[in-house]
């Protein structure tokens, strides 16, 4: 199997079809597993995780792999974003 990793490179987007990223799981900097996309936005997405959700930047995004939403954030900035639903 062969995974394609976007990172963001010298201006160009972590992702190009924002509305791919919808139900796949996110992963924190530091390889914490954080939840599944559940909606995207202009400026941010949400992530569900549990009891709560996440609102992040899409500037927070470092990569895709197609299947799994990459982070620059590690999870303990990330708690920063978090709320319940």
């Amino acid at each position: 199997m062969i995974h394609v990793i976007y990172i963001e490179l010298s201006g160009e987007p972590a992702v190009y079809d924002w509305d791919r990223i919808v139900l796949r799981p996110v992963r924190s900097k530091d390889n914490q597993d954080v939840g599944n996309v559940i909606s995207v936005e202009k400026d941010t997405f949400t992530i569900h995780s549990g009891r709560y959700e996440f609102i992040v930047s899409k500037n927070d995004v470092e990569g895709f792999t197609g299947g799994e939403v990459l982070l620059s954030k590690n999870y303990v900035d990330l708690q920063k974003s978090k709320i319940k639903p």
